[in-house]
């Protein structure tokens, strides 16, 4: 062990990489030293640090020795120090390789120059020398008697050898590599290559493509070049060791640098959800083709979730075109309103269907349901009926996407009184259990035809109709993701769910959803067939006696007939406009809710009957395009324009057109199929409930908004939900 530090004297010896020094002057910052290759060069104090290490030993070590040299055991720094003073006493004549350090009686014959012996001979001497050192040495020779050891002696050709390994890299290249092996820290490494390598390494963070470990090094080196350093010690071994340790570090892949990247910022406590209805939602590209009949070439969709933090439960999943827009998000939430059953007979699986609520009292005087259902089936046979629970959000988590900042969704936020709880920009880590929950998709992915896989280097290179793989289309694969939630992820234990008092217990997300609403009470929004309208935006119209115009197209029915000419003030002050609810996806009809009886009804388009193709907002809007470059219609009246459209429309669905547009139709025809399947379940809906009150069922007056013992409105209460024309509208 080595003793307290000791000052630096003339005369002290220093223990370097390239041998032996010796203080020949004490300098203002540092001190001259000597060294047995022959140069004489400046130090400063920093670069030493004094001990001293016993009579033969060394009184300080230079700073490129640290930490390394310390970090060996003392039978390796011996016998690297051995076999240095073998090869300088066999050079200048000196064991420490100074005259300033020369021991008694050196130089000994025939040992360097002054013997004019060559280098070869002076090694066959050395030879004898140290071979009879070691012959009266017990420690070696017991060695040799144990086995250990197979000769005391040391041929010249050794000693030849640690020569020419001490001139390529003095005391560090004489220390036995087995003796090292697995056990040299990085520090041995220069410093500054550590500092530029690991500068490097965090400019990877998923925002760069990836190079490989060859180029980084050489950036690296490049770097140190440019700040002047032309020797930095780097050891082969452990510094390709550092590097692949550190790019390892970073992520193999460019996702996986951005994830570890966000794990600098993201929070160490799970998210603390403890009732229902608090929901997250997302979006992303799925990893399956469908089928686009208008095109009959595979495309890529988007896949929308929202769940419940607190049960993991799925209360909505759709397929969407690329480019969801802020009415396709806004119907994710009408589903987590809505509750939905799953009959399984034998073979047969039907699609979700919309069952009402468990517990609640009707908002339109239709008939009362009452007692709570639970959703789990007491059976664990997949026969049978699966439910699909609703809830009442009170706090919705997302991204900063744009859909979800939008004027539309934000406005349906605050209609139902939900709170936005927005992540941080480019930070998914703040919505981590949706990522996680695109993550459970992906067996629902791989059970289906036209996988392609998380990425481009997992697909193979025959997918889809290439390789005529029977495609679904994507309302099939929306199906097909319903099915799997109730019939698969809802059966299944889920490792996030958790019971305070209950360690290793394993729920499902039907079971805690079930536990939790037995605490929480009421979670559902009081259901009613014409709820989805409330999800539409709202455009205000005057009608006339032709009915009501909206970007050239007229509407008109029966129902309108009490309201062609209103008093201004009857609906919003400023005029005598009317709200009229609205679905981009499907431009031929609009809804007018009766003020008197509340019942939605459906004006649809003059035109409808005359046109066999989806009629979307874009599709109109590219029809109101062509008309502009034919020349306007000052010049014709309001049933050419119709005709016209009609035309545009015909040649926009049916002609050759570009891949852009031909794309942009096929969305449209996706959503427009949206449209028609939503507004189905609400005519089904109410044609159930006429059959209801046919038979006599009791109805009930809708009830006033309730309250809490505070005095405030109940959050649970959804009747005050309802459109207030007197407001402005969505």
């Amino acid at each position: 062990m080595s003793d307290p530090a000791v000052p630096l004297t003339l005369g002290s010896r220093i223990l370097s990489e390239d041998g032996y020094a010796v203080v020949t002057d004490l300098e203002r910052h540092g001190v001259r030293l000597r060294f047995s290759t022959g140069e004489d060069r400046s130090v400063t104090f920093t670069q030493l640090q004094a001990r001293s290490v016993g009579d033969d030993g060394p009184q300080a070590v230079h700073v490129s020795l640290f930490p390394w040299w310390l970090q060996l055991e003392d039978s390796v720094r011996r016998e690297a120090l051995f076999k240095q003073e073998c090869v300088l006493e066999a050079r200048t004549g000196f064991r420490f390789g100074l005259r300033e350090l020369a021991q008694p009686g050196e130089p000994f014959y025939p040992f360097g120059d002054d013997f004019g012996l060559s280098l070869a001979a002076r090694y066959r001497e050395m030879s004898k020398v140290v071979s009879f050192e070691r012959f009266t040495d017990r420690a070696v020779m017991r060695r040799v008697y144990d086995g250990e050891l197979q000769d005391h002696r040391i041929a010249p050709r050794t000693l030849q050898r640690w020569d020419n390994l001490w001139a390529s890299g003095g005391l560090r290249r004489l220390v036995d590599g087995r003796a090292i092996k697995g056990r040299q820290a990085f520090d041995v490494i220069d410093a500054d290559f550590r500092r530029l390598a690991l500068e490097k390494f965090a400019q990877y963070d998923g925002s760069k493509s990836r190079p490989n470990l060859q180029e980084i090094e050489r950036q690296i080196r490049v770097a140190l070049k440019n700040e002047g350093i032309t020797d930095p010690h780097l050891p082969d071994r452990i510094t390709q060791e550092f590097l692949s340790y550190h790019w390892r570090a970073t992520g193999s892949s460019v996702r996986a640098q951005r994830s570890k990247s966000l794990r600098r910022v993201a929070g160490h406590q799970s998210y603390p959800a403890q009732h229902p209805s608090e929901l997250a939602t997302d979006l992303t590209i799925a990893n399956n083709f469908v089928l686009d009949p208008l095109r009959e070439r595979a495309i890529n969709v988007e896949v929308g979730v929202i769940h419940s933090i607190a049960t993991r439960v799925i209360h909505g999943i759709r397929v969407f075109p690329r480019g969801a827009r802020g009415i396709d998000v806004g119907l994710l939430i009408y589903d987590a309103m809505r509750q939905f059953a799953m009959v399984v007979d034998g073979t047969t699986i039907d699609d979700f269907r919309w069952c009402g609520i468990p517990e609640s009292l009707d908002l339109g005087g239709n008939p009362v349901h009452i007692g709570r259902r639970p959703t789990v089936k007491r059976d664990l046979t997949i026969q049978g009926v699966h439910y699909l629970p609703g809830v009442a959000p009170t706090s919705l988590r997302s991204d900063h996407g744009s859909i979800f900042v939008g004027e539309h969704f934000r406005a349906l936020l605050n209609h139902f009184g939900i709170e936005l709880r927005l992540s941080r920009g480019k930070k998914p880590t703040d919505n981590p259990h949706s990522e996680r929950k695109m993550e459970d998709l992906e067996r629902a992915y791989q059970q289906v035809p036209g996988y392609k896989g998380r990425s481009i280097h997992q697909r193979g290179r025959f997918i889809g109709i290439e390789a005529d793989e029977p495609l679904l289309t994507a309302d099939e694969l929306e199906r097909h993701f319903r099915r799997w939630v109730a019939l698969d992820y809802h059966r299944m234990p889920h490792d996030g769910l958790t019971l305070p008092g209950a360690p290793g217990i394993r729920l499902t997300p039907l079971e805690m959803h079930d536990a939790l609403a037995d605490a929480t009470g009421r979670i559902l929004v009081p259901q009613h067939p014409d709820l989805l309208y409330q999800f539409l935006p709202i455009i205000w119209l005057s009608p006339g006696h032709a009915g009501v115009e909206h970007k050239n197209l007229t509407y008109d029915a029966v129902v309108l007939e009490d309201f062609r000419s209103v008093r201004p003030g009857t609906f919003r002050a400023q005029d005598s406009a009317m709200p009229f609810h609205i679905d981009p996806r499907d431009v031929t009809r609009l809804w007018f809710r009766h003020p008197d009886t509340d019942r939605i009804h459906e004006i649809p388009w003059k035109a409808r009957h005359l046109i066999h193709a989806p009629l979307g907002d874009v599709v109109r809007d590219r029809a109101l395009e062509r008309i502009k470059e034919r020349g306007g219609n000052r010049s014709i009246n309001r049933t050419r324009i119709m005709r016209q459209i009609i035309e545009e429309i015909g040649e926009l669905t049916t002609a050759p057109t570009t891949d852009e547009w031909r794309a942009r139709l096929a969305a449209a025809q996706l959503r427009w199929e949206q449209s028609q399947r939503d507004h189905a379940e609400v005519a089904d809906a109410h044609r159930v409930l006429e059959e209801q009150a046919a038979a006599g069922l009791p109805r009930i007056r809708r009830p006033e908004p309730s309250t809490t013992p505070d005095g405030a409105e109940d959050p649970f209460d959804f009747d005050a939900a309802l459109p207030d024309y007197d407001e402005e509208a969505i």
